[in-house]
């Protein structure tokens, strides 16, 4: 059982932050033990408990059960209402889906936190996401009439394999078919690229996102308890 130290999250929150995978029952067991040592190291550690082994101990909370999707990607319909975003910077538009993507984030429901730490990483994210040259970023939006971009999808991709990172549709104008548009141009694109599988997680609370992955075809391929142990 590895315990390792996250220094781009330790500086970004402002907290001393490590993370460890557990495997077994008796990684549970150890790192228990490790408690008080651990406390003269860290303030928080992220716990992914791959196995499903459980944990408990003072301080710990079960704050996300991530569920990997994926799917065979298929040369479905490309709608001309979804367009490709093409600047390198984010717009408001943007800013304001990425905040409504992170919904049921770890980040936002564990108000221990910094304040405003939820907004700011999410800020970060929509920045990350953007095309730029030498990568394979790319965000898909739809616009409504008067060119207000009112749902996104960011994707990358690395040889076969799609990644999907932010989805949002705003709140308004949800259940009707425009998530559904901007998946199928998705698809439809990676495929004529050759990328065979495209991969998305999400969190399992997010009933309405699951339910809506498994419509499009995707299926289950991982659950993973994520605890936040504060030290």
């Amino acid at each position: 059982m590895e315990i390792r130290s996250l220094p781009w999250d330790s500086d970004f929150f402002g907290l001393r932050i490590g993370r460890v995978d557990l495997q077994t029952a008796e990684d549970a067991i150890e790192l228990k033990k490790l408690q008080e040592n651990l406390k003269k190291q860290f303030d928080l550690l992220y716990i992914f408990d791959l196995n499903n082994v459980g944990f408990s101990a003072e301080g710990v909370r079960l704050v996300d059960e991530k569920i990997l999707y994926s799917k065979s990607c298929e040369p479905r319909k490309q709608f001309p209402e979804i367009s490709f975003y093409k600047d390198a910077q984010p717009n408001e538009d943007l800013y304001r889906l990425a905040l409504v993507s992170g919904g049921y984030s770890r980040f936002k429901l564990d108000e221990r936190l910094p304040k405003g730490c939820y907004e700011r990483l999410y800020t970060r994210w929509i920045e990350n996401a953007c095309p730029n040259e030498g990568t394979n970023k790319q965000i898909l939006i739809y616009q409504d009439a008067q060119g207000t971009a009112k749902g996104m999808i960011t994707i990358d991709h690395t040889g076969e394999l799609g990644h999907i990172g932010l989805v949002a549709v705003d709140t308004d104008v949800q259940h009707q078919g425009i998530g559904g548009k901007i998946m199928s141009t998705l698809d439809g694109y990676l495929f004529e690229r050759g990328i065979k599988t495209l991969e998305v997680p999400t969190q399992k609370a997010n009933t309405d996102a699951c339910r809506w992955y498994e419509k499009n075809g995707f299926t289950i391929q991982s659950v993973t308890p994520i605890y936040h142990w504060w030290l």
